[in-house]
């Protein structure tokens, strides 16, 4: 699972605010400490943290002054059943049952603070419930698949605090602008979650608790920091293209979690960076309460190595590449959204584990044919 967050924004007459909401509305890309759509780890509700809970600062400089505070709540689920190594899709692990399906579910919960019409503060409280379904096979040269088991893992995310800043004043109608995000991501989620697995001891499968896949893990185990970028430009009356894009630093290396993995250099899991970044188009299709559509491009990831720090241990470096459509509303102090990214390119890098066992080594991972995000805020 690849991918960091989102929120909403909201508007009163004025054009650009309307043209903003859309982007603005989603909660989280990313999950805690970053985006996913499957086994490439993903945590947190949507889009880049920094964009979170802006809604209110923007209705306070579209006409609403004294909106100081802003709650939101946003949610993402992924099915991710699709292994591959590169770009090639394995398609034997379904024709023959194997596959590792991953349902994963992040709500996150946000409170926004905004100091001025160019300044806010966001917190955000992610949740995460996964389930994850996989195979036991037999010791033997035919490899027989034996059974299929599940395990979960649920709770408390890594907390994150961010602050955001326009570049120019939106109290003043503008066709463009730029929004730049700084945060703080806290190893406040488990890190060793454990379950129960089925595991083949000849001659039978047995029970053994061990810790979960690292990509249903809550949390990462390490601190990091974001930085978020969003932009806008209005081309015509109710039509504006917008760029977003969010990084999340992890300085440290590995986390000291056991993976159970066969691969001495994939002992112990990794604490990976991750990416997101999103362009397109949105239209105003009803000024009057906001309604806008969008549609564009969106690609979330892990990388095979960090910006800051080592990359050694268990990671599935990769990332996925989407189209984008997307509908938001606003309803007095309240904001909607819907965006529903569908996969169109997937890709599965070489991790340094991978490298350093040997020249060909290329370890698999699932990914989701399509996410779902969904935003709902109110401002105070």
């Amino acid at each position: 699972m690849l991918t960091r967050k989102q929120r909403s924004c909201t508007l009163t007459s004025l054009l650009p605010g309307a043209l903003l909401s859309t982007t603005l509305l989603i909660t989280g890309l990313l999950p805690t400490s970053s985006q996913g759509q499957g086994c490439v780890a993903s945590r947190g509700a949507g889009l880049p943290t920094g964009i979170s809970g802006l809604h209110g600062g923007l209705m306070g400089g579209h006409g609403d002054a004294t909106t100081k505070w802003q709650a939101a709540v946003g949610y993402r689920w992924l099915h991710s059943d699709r292994h591959f190594v590169g770009d090639v899709e394995q398609v034997h692990r379904q024709n023959e049952g194997s596959e590792v399906i991953n349902d994963s579910h992040f709500t996150d919960l946000s409170i926004s603070y905004n100091f001025t019409p160019r300044y806010s503060a966001t917190l955000t409280l992610p949740f995460v419930y996964h389930d994850r379904s996989s195979t036991v096979r037999s010791n033997d040269v035919a490899r027989t698949i034996l059974e299929r088991f599940h395990t979960q893992s649920a709770g408390l995310g890594d907390i994150r605090v961010n602050g955001n800043m326009w570049l120019w004043d939106p109290s003043k109608p503008r066709k463009q602008n730029i929004l730049l995000g700084f945060g703080i991501d806290a190893p406040t989620g488990k890190k060793n979650a454990k379950d129960t697995f089925r595991v083949f001891r000849t001659p039978n499968v047995v029970n053994e608790e061990r810790n979960v896949d690292q990509s249903i893990q809550p949390g990462d185990g390490g601190w990091g920091f974001t930085v978020d970028m969003y932009g806008y430009q209005q081309i015509v009356p109710r039509l504006s293209a917008y760029v977003n894009g969010s990084y999340t630093f992890t300085p440290q290396q590995k986390n000291g979690v056991a993976t159970f993995r066969n691969n001495i250099f994939e002992s112990e899991m990794s604490i990976a960076d991750s990416y997101m970044g999103r362009t397109g188009l949105e239209f105003v299709v009803w000024p009057k309460h906001g309604l806008t559509v969008s549609l564009g491009g969106r690609i979330e990831g892990v990388p095979v190595h960090d910006a800051f720090g080592g990359s050694e241990g268990f990671r599935r470096p990769g990332y996925g590449i989407s189209i984008e459509p997307g509908i938001s509303a606003m309803l007095k102090s309240w904001s909607f959204s819907l965006y529903t990214p569908v996969a169109v390119s997937r890709m599965r890098e070489r991790s340094k584990p991978d490298k350093m066992t040997s020249a060909v080594a290329h370890g698999d991972a699932a990914f989701a044919d399509f996410l779902v995000m969904f935003n709902v805020s109110k401002r105070f």
